[in-house]
């Protein structure tokens, strides 16, 4: 089973089917891909493919966000899942949690109670979260995707720099 790269996953959501308990994965595009696998296995399949664990991931985001549970997950700078509260479960078990790519997210908005986050393709997902939560969420994935945008630089300054022969030094 192929999952779609990285850059390209706009959400990962649990939905109820005709077929029962299945999670999609939505593009950048807007389009859909279900898989009979739980949000949970998805994730791992996707740090298994990065070389990255989970667990790991979540206790380096950890010491940045201080949150203990609902962490974001960076993967990398073209892929942090912001973890947010989609749906009611039918059955106890099933996952109400769905995760959101930060970098395709433009912007929340609320109509009376109901918060909503509005994708750059232009879909709509209701959250059963209020507002100064799903903020603070945002909030964490903007910190940790800022970091790894960093890294990322320092990394091709770097690479460019060794492959110019330019170095970058201050002379005092």
């Amino acid at each position: 089973m192929e999952i779609i790269r990285d850059r390209d996953i706009a959400a990962i959501l649990p939905r109820y089917t005709c077929y029962g308990d299945r999670t999609v994965i939505i593009d950048a595009e807007g389009h859909e891909s279900a898989y009979s696998l739980k949000p949970a296995t998805l994730l791992a399949k996707i740090g298994s493919r990065n070389c990255k664990d989970l667990r790991l991931l979540r206790i380096w985001a950890r010491k940045y966000t201080y949150q203990r549970l609902w962490i974001p997950l960076g993967f990398s700078w073209e892929l942090v899942l912001i973890p947010m509260r989609v749906r009611d479960s039918k059955i106890n078990g099933d996952t109400t949690i769905g995760y959101f790519n930060f970098v395709y997210i433009n912007r929340l908005e609320q109509e009376d109670s109901q918060v909503c986050i509005i994708m750059e393709n232009g879909l709509k997902f209701p959250i059963l979260w209020g507002l100064t939560t799903v903020r603070k969420h945002l909030k964490d994935a903007m910190l940790l995707h800022s970091m790894l945008t960093h890294n990322l630089d320092d990394m091709l300054w770097s690479r460019l720099h060794r492959a110019t022969g330019l170095h970058l030094t201050s002379k005092k």
